[in-house]
């Protein structure tokens, strides 16, 4: 019998990758394709490879960026994709296929996980469908193709996971959920984030255990907001040195959602909805998840589509930039509807809205299924590319008045007479030797970020950044100077970085402890039962 239930399984599961694959199907071509991030999302990961192994960690200065002047863009945006495909690269592959391996598992794993939440509310079949609707509701798939976000590809892949830990009580692993979409993508984790509170708000509303179950809730959260402190206490905490606050980086009236993102299938399932509901096929009290994850679609629909433009005049419109982002939380709420009406049915007409649900899906994706160009550049392009790999370098520190258009003739030139020797760089370290008749200023063509120190001789010396540039002067004695040049964690990131760890370290003793509760209650049971 269970050999039969495993053999089961293992056929939804092939099944359910036979449907997937079409999704992906661009991603296992040759080369890459064209979009709004996806060449920007390589060239980020390019350098952010080059400077975990120069020895940074974690990672927060990409040295090549900004024409070689470096940029501290991993230090506020979403470093997490980018974690995930070192070990990639590090097996030999390019950073092209690095990236798209990831793009391939978010995917993949988006819809598997959506699966595996949804069959523990609802039957397998209804669970497939809703999976397959996680994969291709049009928004999804234009993320993917359309504007090539990694960051925002993989923030949509984590919430099923974590929905389904938090159903089946694994608060270990809804922990680390947690942690990943902080990771994933800034803005998609404060809406998820909201999203799954909301979710868990819920649970405890309807449990029997509410306080225990609240409990747990709480400390999975906070050691999952623990372990990203590494990110986000620096990012939060630094923002002020940049230029972000006064830099405009998007129109946000130019990026609603039309009726083609948002979907036919969408209206068709919200309309099913509302007539079961109508009917009395759904009830308020034993659908409650139903009727939540309904407002929440309806009201990604609304903030992201032209008929809230006055509200966006109130909106953090600078943090989202897009009002079509919110159709990120459409993706987990028509999964879950579509699943339901499907479950609600009987056999023969669960059959057949399974069928029509999924010929509306494939309908309203199939102009999102694949990219409009293709091409094949080398890794090359992407590992030598200096641009900063955002818009309007809007994380380019405040001190920098006149930005680099072209990269340095010399890394360390002397502003007076003197030679330098010796010069050896790259994203943490800067060495070189100098020989000065006279005291001189030395000018390291890097743009100065709190982290960087300097010695001469052994000692430390003061850095100055007050050129128009940003970089860093160091004023450098007569005779046979020795310079080094680090960048290393401050104080608040120090704090940071023992606060992930601490917060792993707890995590574990949590699952000890729950562990060893577990098997205590198990040989209870058993010496009962005796």
């Amino acid at each position: 019998m269970q050999s039969f239930e495993a053999v089961k399984k293992a056929g939804i599961f092939f099944l359910l990758l036979i449907f997937l694959i079409p999704s992906i199907f661009s991603l296992l071509q040759p080369g890459f394709f064209q979009s709004d991030d996806g060449d920007w999302m390589v060239i980020r990961f390019s350098a952010f490879y080059q400077a975990l192994t120069d020895g940074q960690f974690p990672v927060r200065f990409l040295g090549r960026l900004n024409h070689g002047f470096g940029y501290p863009v991993a230090n506020f945006l979403y470093p997490g994709f980018m974690y995930l495909a070192a070990p990639i690269k590090l097996l030999g592959l390019g950073f092209v296929s690095s990236i798209k391996i990831v793009l391939i598992l978010s995917m993949l794993g988006g819809g598997f996980f959506a699966f595996k939440w949804l069959a523990k509310i609802f039957d397998e079949k209804a669970a497939f469908i809703g999976a397959v609707f996680y994969t291709y509701t049009p928004y999804h798939l234009y993320d993917l193709y359309k504007r090539g976000s990694v960051g925002e590809i993989l923030s949509i892949a984590i919430p099923p996971f974590v929905l389904w830990q938090i159903e089946r009580n694994n608060f270990f692993l809804v922990s680390l959920g947690i942690f990943l979409i902080i990771l994933a993508h800034n803005s998609l984790a404060v809406l998820f984030l909201l999203f799954l509170i909301f979710y868990m708000g819920l649970n405890i509303y309807i449990s029997s255990i509410k306080q225990e179950l609240a409990k747990n809730y709480l400390i999975s959260l906070l050691l999952g907001f623990g372990m990203a402190s590494f990110f986000w206490i620096p990012a939060l905490a630094e923002l002020r040195f940049t230029s972000f606050s006064e830099t405009k980086v998007s129109q946000w009236a130019n990026y609603f959602a039309d009726a083609n993102l948002i979907g036919g299938s969408t209206l068709v399932v919200f309309g099913i909805v509302m007539l079961l509901t109508l009917t009395g096929k759904i009830k308020p009290k034993e659908h409650r998840l139903t009727l939540f994850l309904f407002v929440v679609g309806l009201l990604s629909v609304f903030l992201s589509s032209s008929i809230s433009a006055p509200l966006w005049n109130i909106l953090p419109s600078s943090f989202i930039q897009f009002p079509f982002r919110f159709l990120s939380l459409l993706i987990p709420s028509v999964a879950f509807m579509a699943a339901c009406i499907v479950s609600i049915l009987g056999n023969k007409s669960k059959n057949l809205m399974a069928a029509l649900l999924l010929i509306i899906l494939f309908i309203s994706s199939l102009s999102f299924l694949k990219p409009e160009v293709k091409f094949d550049k080398d890794d090359s392009f992407y590992s030598t590319n200096e641009g900063t790999t955002n818009v309007k370098d809007e994380y380019m520190p405040y001190w920098v008045k006149e930005k680099p258009d072209r990269r340095f003739e010399d890394k360390v030139e002397v502003i007076g007479k003197g030679e330098v020797k010796n010069l050896i760089y790259n994203s943490k370290r800067i060495n070189f030797r100098t020989l000065f008749e006279s005291e001189q200023t030395a000018r390291v063509n890097t743009i100065y970020y709190p982290g960087w120190k300097a010695s001469v001789n052994g000692q430390q010396i003061e850095i100055d950044y007050g050129n128009s540039g940003g970089v860093m002067d160091l004023k450098l004695p007569a005779g046979t100077n020795t310079v080094e040049l680090k960048f290393e964690e401050t104080p608040l990131r120090l704090f940071a970085d023992f606060l992930s760890l601490a917060s792993l370290t707890l995590l574990f003793v949590w699952r000890r402890k729950d562990f060893l509760s577990s098997q205590i209650l198990k040989k209870i049971r058993m010496l009962n039962l005796r």
